[in-house]
């Protein structure tokens, strides 16, 4: 495991404290925490706190993307921190589900046991009871791999975005499934083999590069849990939006853009912080007011679109933003992109429902986007706290 270089927002601290809390203590007393979405029981208070903040903060980013079903189960999914001398299973974790629906988590908590390793368990395990819930008791069995492994793979690089060097490193090293083989593999039968978990994360990805907003994501998601295939959906979603482009199939599409990103040179995301300080700034007209512009929110970007000053400065900022995309923190891309969407629509159309649609997408997801930022807070106060 890698140190950190401070504290920050991303999370760095909780990978290097793991080791120092995942032991279970000499004492067999447990402690037990009962949260929104989870029971975690363990040897250790510090463990079972963490784990249920981010646990908490796991269901915030799927519930993000999954917005069709719904996300009020009757039972819990139960989480055991278990010391290595009671475990009777192999690997890291384990996941079972009860006649009645019940889904259970038990964790080898140990030292070896890591923070990405961590966020990945509890977003199958939520995403298992899920797709059960919603979609019938033995869907789970039928989810897409790539939906569980993006869905796993982006709880954690949205706590530590740096490590998408690591991805990239993988991914070049062992290489990727054929788009369509990845689409159709069903995740009961992928976990068994020794598919990187990782695999799937490139879809989201590379659909997020595409630009398609955050709603249209989420419904491929929706599809790929519930069970479904979504290649020609997907197909249609990746065309051109110029109609004078060349139309693109699914392996084409594919093969062009993973050799672009995984030929770049890996560069790190910044920090929540960084980001939201930025997308602040690029949403504030103090200083356009200052000059004498006539502007008291978003809102009034309709009204006062025909203005030559503001249209230069809304103009400016959306070359800003789309230059600046692949830098900005993942729990950020969405917040980036709509505002850019908001800027493009307040300049470029003549139908107000339309602009109305871009602002409440933008306001919606920078309000999500703080929610979960703030559960970061909370669970770097879990990590470090006592």
């Amino acid at each position: 495991m890698k140190s950190c270089t401070g504290l920050q927002l991303s999370l760095c601290l909780v990978l290097g404290l793991l080791p120092r809390f995942g032991v279970a203590q000499s004492s067999e007393t447990l402690d037990f925490v009962e949260g929104r979405y989870f029971e975690v029981v363990g040897t250790d208070n510090r463990s079972v706190s963490f784990v249920n903040t981010l646990g908490e903060y796991v269901v915030e980013l799927c519930a993000s993307y999954l917005q069709v079903g719904s996300h009020e189960f009757p039972q819990r999914i139960f989480v055991a921190l278990r010391p290595k001398e009671h475990v009777e299973f192999d690997g890291d974790y384990q996941i079972s589900t009860g006649a009645r629906g019940q889904v259970s988590l038990d964790f080898r908590w140990e030292a070896s046991l890591n923070l990405e390793t961590v966020c990945r368990a509890l977003t199958e395990a939520y995403i298992v009871r899920y797709a059960n819930f919603n979609y019938g008791s033995e869907a789970s069995e039928r989810i897409r791999y790539w939906a569980m492994s993006a869905l796993g793979s982006q709880s954690y690089l949205s706590l530590r975005p740096a490590q998408l060097g690591q991805y990239i490193q993988e991914a070049r090293q062992a290489g990727l499934l054929k788009l369509a083989s990845l689409l159709s593999l069903e995740w009961g039968i992928g976990r068994e083999g020794e598919l990187s978990p990782r695999q799937g994360y490139w879809v989201l990805y590379a659909l997020r590069q595409r630009g398609l907003l955050g709603s249209d994501i989420g419904a491929l998601l929706e599809r790929a849990v519930a069970g479904r295939d979504v290649s020609a959906a997907l197909e249609v979603a990746i065309q051109p939006t110029d109609a004078d482009q060349q139309t693109s199939t699914l392996d084409a599409w594919w093969q062009s853009q993973m050799v672009e990103y995984l030929s770049q040179d890996t560069e790190h995301y910044e920090s929540l912080d960084a980001s939201q300080v930025w997308i602040a700034e690029l949403a504030n007209f103090d200083t356009y007011r200052a000059s004498g512009g006539e502007l008291e929110n978003l809102m009034g970007l309709w009204t006062q679109r025909d203005n030559q000053t503001l249209r230069s400065i809304l103009a400016a900022r959306r070359e800003i933003i789309a230059l600046r995309m692949e830098r900005v923190n993942p729990a950020y891309f969405n917040s980036a992109q709509s505002l850019g969407a908001l800027y493009e629509t307040a300049l470029e159309s003549n139908h107000r429902f339309e602009f109305i649609h871009a602002f409440t997408t933008h306001l919606s997801d920078w309000e999500d986007t703080k929610r979960l930022h703030n559960k970061t807070h909370k669970l770097l106060d879990a990590a470090v706290g006592e």
